[in-house]
This record gives C-alpha cells, structure tokens and sequence, in this order.
C-alpha cells in the first residue's frame, strides 16, 4: 500500500541507526560511510528549510497552473464552479504526487507534501459542492466526518504522513460524535464512556500495529493523541461544559452531573496512572502524556474550587511535576531494565514535544532563575524546570 520504494525505507532506518552508533563512537568513519554505500537511498529529501521553500514554489506553481486552466475553460457555462471540475483538479493533482514520488523519488521534499494537500483541499471541496444540494437523514457534519476519515486514512497508509494520521483518528471520533443518536436517548450519556473505549482501542492497536515499521512516527502520533482524548473524554470539565452544550435541558449553573464522582476520578487519578504505567513498560509516550496531563487536573479542580488563587495552583502544579519528575530521576538513576533517565544519542519523537517544559516553564515564568550552584549533578534538571532530556 505504502508509494515509497520499501528496501530504500529500510536502508534509511538502518543507516539512521548506524549514524546514532557513529555519533556515540561505537562505530568508526570508515565502518559508517561503508554502511552507506552498502545500504544506499535514493531520496530526494532535503532540508527542512528547501522544503519548506520547495512547498510554497509548488503551491504557487498548482495556483497558477489551476488558475490558467480555468480561465481558458471559463467560457463553457458553470464549469469551474461545478464540484465536478473541483474533482478533475484534484486527481490532476494527486496524479501529479504519485508521478512525484515514483518517478522521481521525492519523500518528505516539500513537493510532495504540497501536492498531497492540494489534492486533498480540492477533493474535500468537491465533497462540499456535490453534497451542498443534496438531502440526507443524516447532518452534514456526519457523513462529511466520515468522508473526511477515509480520505485521511487513505493518504496515511499511502504516503505514511503524520498529520494525516492525527486527522483520521480526529475525524473518526467526530464521525462518532456527530452520529451519537443512533445511540438512542442515552446517546449523551454514554458518548464519554464509548469514547474512552475507542480511544484505549486505538491506542492498542496502534502499539499492536508497530510492527509495521513503516509507519511508526504515524502510530506514535496515534498514541499521544488516543491518550490524550482518552483523559478529555472523562475529564470533569470537559463532560460537563460539552454535555451543557449538547444536553436538553442544559444543567444549572453549579448543578454537578450524573456520576461525577467518576469523572473527578478520572481528572484527578488517570495522569498519575500514565505517569505509573509508563516506568512500568518502559513506554515515554504514556511517561510524558501523564506529566502534560497533570497540569491538565490543577486546572479541572481550579475552576470549580477556587481554594486558592490562580498563581498558588500553578505553581503547586508546577512543583508537582517537579517533584515527581525528581523521584523519577532518583528512581531511575541506577538503569533499571535498559530504562534510565540519561540522555541518549537515540531521538525519538516525543523529544521534540517539549509541552511539559513548557508548562513548568509558564507556571515559574516570573520567579526568579536559580542560581548555578543549584544545579544537580549529571542531568539539566535546575532552576527554570525539568529539561526535555528525562
């Protein structure tokens, strides 16, 4: 299913890993440039900064190239408003990707990342002009979520892009949120708990589906958000302001919900339970969604309980990561089972979500740096907040 020639997907992990063992001294020079000729990749895949100049010259090239197509075609009657020509552009422009990408081997160059999105822009409009005169039992939002779903899906395990795989997992939770009312009169009800199951299904899967290597940084996007939706959809604040907005009639100001103790349950207890989960399986994704979420929990229990002010909860949110991350380190300065709190030469995606620094960060915004002395040894923990590292 997946466009790119797959051996040259595995020589490109293989000599990734091979430039991590370079870069660690485990291998010499001579060893990594031999693995590169031996296990060579034929990409064109530049820098991020060529491909974010290679992206908008596409988009401006597909702009102009459309633009002249449908003034020459203008004078035939409606045609360039019809959704028909909207879809005629966009296969035009989805042949045009996989000529890209086949022929001349780009992958991740910014053209093709263009052309993808044009194509997809300009099939969701054609889906908006045929379904605009038509009528359907179901709302607009229902079956376009649905559309929107197995479009995302397709271009994911196509092309293995990662916001398309976040957009399918965001449009599949819609599609079940839009068509609630198959559900009956308990459809609000329930809508929390179904998607709570099928957030935890998707997360499964996702680590089930690893396997396919292929598509990893496609499954670790999954995840992050599975367990992040997971929290929303029990979260206390969440249900009540979105249950408000879709119940009739709407609870009273200060009226709690039904089973709140539950919810509160789930606001309060789930992150330290991805905090706990993640040390046991080893697993940064749950580790790291726990610390983003408890900050996620000070804010729930500040807006229905204003024991102190705004500032106090931020900063005991703040020194609660702080804490917890400092036990953590404890606990795991000594490796336990290849788990270590230590940097390593190994990047991994998560590295470059540093939410969690940023919200310690925020919360100690105005207090003052510490000073160098403070600083513990071996790590970059000290002062401002925990560093991304752990």
């Amino acid at each position: 299913m997946i466009i790119y020639n797959k051996t040259w997907l595995n020589n490109l992990e293989l000599q990734e890993q091979a430039k991590q063992m370079y870069s660690s001294g485990n291998i010499s020079k001579s060893e990594f440039n031999s693995i590169e000729e031996k296990y060579p990749v034929g990409f064109y895949s530049p820098n991020i900064f060529i491909r974010a100049g290679l992206f908008i010259l596409t988009l401006v090239i597909t702009s102009c190239a459309g633009g002249l197509l449908s003034l020459t075609l203008g004078s035939i009657d409606n045609l360039i408003t019809s959704p028909g020509y909207w879809a005629f552009l966009g296969i035009i422009s989805y042949i045009s990707l996989e000529m890209v990408v086949k022929t001349m081997h780009h992958f991740r160059s910014g053209v093709d990342d263009a052309l993808m999105w044009t194509a997809v822009s300009l099939f969701v409009a054609a889906y908006f002009g045929f379904t605009d005169n038509t009528s359907s039992a179901l709302s607009f939002e229902a079956h376009f979520s649905g559309f929107a779903f197995l479009l995302a899906c397709y271009f994911t395990l196509r092309f293995a892009d990662m916001l398309m795989a976040f957009l399918s997992f965001l449009f599949l939770i819609a599609f079940i949120f839009f068509n609630r009312q198959v559900f009956g009169v308990y459809s609000t009800a329930i809508l929390p708990f179904l998607t709570i199951l099928i957030s935890a299904g998707v997360y499964f899967l996702a680590l089930y589906w690893n396997k396919f290597r292929h598509y990893k940084n496609c499954l670790l996007v999954i995840q992050v958000a599975s367990l992040l939706l997971a929290y929303a959809a029990g979260n206390y604040f969440v249900v009540r302001e979105l249950g408000s907005m879709i119940s009739d009639p709407a609870p009273a100001e200060g009226q709690g919900i039904p089973l709140g103790w539950f919810f509160w349950i789930w606001t309060i207890a789930l992150p330290f339970l991805y905090i706990a989960l993640g040390i046991r399986r080893k697993e940064i994704v749950l580790l790291r969604s726990g610390l983003i979420l408890i900050a996620a929990a000070a804010f729930t229990f500040r807006n229905y309980y204003h024991l102190i002010p705004v500032e106090g909860a931020l900063c005991i949110a703040g020194a609660a990561l702080l804490t917890i991350s400092y036990l953590i380190i404890r606990y795991l300065k000594t490796p336990k089972y290849g788990f270590t709190y230590e940097e390593t030469d190994q990047d991994h995606l998560m590295d470059k979500i540093k939410v969690e620094s940023l919200i310690v960060g925020e919360t100690f915004s105005n207090s003052q740096p510490a000073p160098e002395g403070s600083r513990m040894g071996g790590g970059s923990f000290g002062g401002g907040g925990a560093g991304a590292d752990f």
